[in-house]
């Protein structure tokens, strides 16, 4: 049974490849700022819905699928009816990309649950000022300033992509065949671009 993250939904094959193969992660100082507000955000945002609405956080899930031969693993920032989704960006998007929506979707799948969540803090070195100025009267969509809210349903077809995804990058795995990468701007950000540009980027 090969684990699989949900974090790692419709992400670039190839760093998956290289976490299943054992290689360390080097994150890029460029990421690392990052990291540490994100760590940040979801604490502080997290005990708000944790004291205030009664959600467990980091609560952990697991699909399997034994057919397959996979298993995905998860960890839902902030669960009790529904799950809800925290992210740290440097800027807030307009639409959540395809990658939140099918994490969130593979927790929905999880729960059974129809809706869930996805919260977009804008990172800052004091995410209590950010989280401290959201209106929590309209829970769970909830509004603020440098924060966005998306109410996202339960997507089937969405979710057969993400096993077919997962499923594509084992039988890789399976015949120690390095799949093709996805280069983009994500790369810089990437902790395992290193194996990708031995060069630099």
């Amino acid at each position: 049974m090969i684990e699989f993250y949900a974090s790692e939904a419709l992400i670039c094959p190839r760093r998956i490849y290289f976490r299943l193969k054992g290689y360390p992660e080097r994150w890029p100082d460029i990421a690392k700022p990052r990291l540490e507000k994100g760590n940040r955000t979801h604490s502080v945002l997290g005990e708000i819905l944790r004291k205030r609405f009664g959600f467990e956080l980091e609560k952990h899930i697991v699909l399997r699928s034994s057919r397959l031969g996979i298993e995905i693993h998860g960890k839902i920032d902030a669960f009790r009816d529904f799950p809800i989704e925290i992210k740290g960006k440097s800027s807030l998007p307009k639409v959540p990309p395809d990658y939140h929506l099918a994490q969130l979707n593979v927790y929905l799948r999880w729960a059974e649950t129809e809706y869930g969540y996805l919260y977009y803090v804008k990172l800052d070195n004091r995410p209590e000022k950010i989280v401290g100025s959201i209106n929590f009267s309209n829970f769970p969509l909830v509004k603020g300033r440098n924060f966005k809210a998306f109410e996202v349903p339960y997507d089937d077809s969405l979710f057969r992509e993400t096993v077919r995804h997962f499923y594509s990058v084992k039988r890789y795995f399976e015949k120690d065949k390095l799949p093709g990468g996805w280069k983009g701007p994500h790369c810089r950000f990437c902790p395992y671009n290193y194996l990708c540009f031995p060069d630099g980027l």
